[in-house]
């Protein structure tokens, strides 16, 4: 069956499917108006039922399918029909104008919340855009800042001045400011992309409302088609050859083949295809004066903080992968909404992980070159585009083919041991990854209604009937919570709060 969501994606797809739903109804509407006017051209016979067959096939100008053709059908008939009989006015204006005119208005109340939700989604994605790149900015600044009083904190202990205390003051205050900046940067970017899935995700799922919204403007157009259809066969015998004509429009009308000439005419051209704008970091850049070891403490930097997002990803698509496992072997555990919602989860932990990756993946093999190691091979090596944008800072694109870009990289690995780098992470001299967590706080209280046997160790084992402290409701469908004196994570499926 055909789907808008996979023609009609990304914001240009969706103006188009906003502006063609539109277009329908006005179309709608237009022909309840003019089907209206049909009623009162009655009286009027020949000349004023041609000006309306005129109006008709106007309005039918910018439709497609063999729908609109049955409409011009109806148009071409309508020109032909220079007597008709006062008492059709009747069953015109109360069976198919008056109706058909409060159907387009429902439709009309139907699509403007999928258009504003749509609206919000791209406006919190460009907020989230516009706040990674001033984050991107200040990360490019305070490194200048950092690597300018490292130089000069060298040339003072090199004898070209006493006072080292100051320079080294800065330095470290120019450190912890370049450390922040580059950890807000990360998040930053993170939140940009969980941004664009949900914007990606309310599209698709505005998509589908449209299509149904569509779908049934179709259908109703049809129906009215088939009433206009039955009211005129019931005319004089003498105008018979001309019905005949207009039943054969109508009796071609494929639904289903004016949605493929839909999607052929008006949707995006080629497969879709996620564009995910990678983490660019200033010690990537070449063009960026820096250290060569300090180059590569920074590159270790970043490796760190995706490494954890990527843990924490992997995690949650596990938990995931376990949901869609459970709903597979025993699909009554959950309605179809949740399991298609629980697999578009599951698509979405893929993209992030597919981002957190390759960026890693992209700065991992700055580090390589540095240390001069060859780079891992990787899928996404040939799917990276980077360019410098107006800025003259760089900008790298993840263009993986749709089928790629959902199966993800399982087999992701860097050319580093973790120890290499990632022992530095708990380091007391590490102001960049040394947090202090509070105390957990409970948040409410939850039963079992299934068991859950933990398989991993950060897992919390729960049978049917447990009473669970909540801590956390975490993003990808698990929370975390102590139960029988053990904490741990669990699937919230398996559970109701008290």
């Amino acid at each position: 069956m055909t789907m808008f969501k996979d023609s009609f994606w990304g914001f240009d797809g969706f103006e188009e499917l906003r502006k063609f739903i539109k277009q329908g109804n006005e179309f709608s509407k237009e022909v309840s108006i003019l089907l209206q006017e049909r009623s009162e051209a009655e009286t009027l016979y020949a000349k004023s039922l041609s000006k309306i067959a005129t109006k008709l096939l106007k309005a039918c100008g910018t439709g497609v399918g063999s729908l609109t053709d049955g409409w011009k059908a109806v148009a071409v008939a309508m020109e032909q029909e220079a007597e008709l009989h006062k008492n059709l006015a009747a069953g015109l204006l109360d069976e198919i104008s008056k109706p058909l005119k409060g159907f387009v208005e429902t439709q009309i109340k139907a699509r403007k919340p999928l258009e504003a939700l749509v609206e919000r989604s791209y406006k919190n994605l460009t907020d989230r855009r516009a706040e990674e790149f001033k984050c991107k900015k200040h990360s490019y600044s305070c490194c200048r800042d950092y690597e300018k009083a490292e130089i000069s904190l060298v040339d003072a202990k090199a004898g070209k001045s006493k006072d080292t205390g100051k320079g080294e003051k800065k330095s470290k205050q120019t450190l912890a400011l370049l450390k922040k900046a580059d950890k807000e940067y990360t998040e930053a970017c993170y939140k940009a992309e969980s941004s664009r899935q949900d914007w990606d995700m309310t599209v698709a799922r505005a998509s589908t409302s449209m299509q149904e919204i569509e779908e049934e403007r179709l259908k109703s157009m049809q129906d009215y088609l088939n009433k206009y259809n039955s009211h005129i066969s019931v005319l004089s015998p003498k105008l018979t050859q001309y019905f005949d004509r207009l039943n054969e429009a109508v009796l071609t009308v494929d639904l289903q083949h004016d949605l493929q000439i839909i999607v052929q005419q008006k949707g995006v051209k080629g497969p879709r295809q996620p564009e995910q704008i990678l983490l660019d970091c200033y010690a990537e850049d070449s063009q960026i004066s820096l250290d060569v070891e300090r180059r590569k403490d920074a590159l270790k930097n970043y490796l760190i903080h995706l490494h954890q997002f990527i843990e924490k990803e992997r995690k949650g698509k596990e938990g995931v992968q376990k949901l869609v496992e459970v709903y597979r072997n025993k699909p009554s555990f959950a309605d179809a909404e949740t399991q298609e919602d629980t697999k578009q989860k599951l698509e979405q932990t893929t993209f992030m992980l597919n981002f957190l990756e390759a960026s890693h993946y992209k700065i991992n093999s700055n580090l390589c070159q540095l240390e001069g190691k060859s780079p891992p091979p990787s899928i996404f090596s040939q799917y990276i585009e980077t360019v410098r944008d107006k800025q003259n800072m760089l900008s790298s694109t993840l263009k993986l083919p749709l089928n790629l870009a959902l199966e993800g990289n399982k087999d992701y690995m860097d050319c580093h041991a973790p120890n290499d780098y990632y022992q530095d992470i708990n380091s007391p001299e590490d102001e960049f990854i040394d947090e202090e967590f509070p105390s957990p706080t409970v948040i409410g209280n939850c039963k079992a209604i299934y068991d859950f046997d933990a398989t991993r160790p950060d897992e919390l084992t729960i049978k049917r009937g447990d009473i669970i402290c909540i801590y956390e409701k975490l993003r990808d469908g698990w929370w975390e919570g102590e139960a029988n004196g053990i904490r741990g994570i669990f699937p919230s499926t398996y559970v109701e709060e008290c």
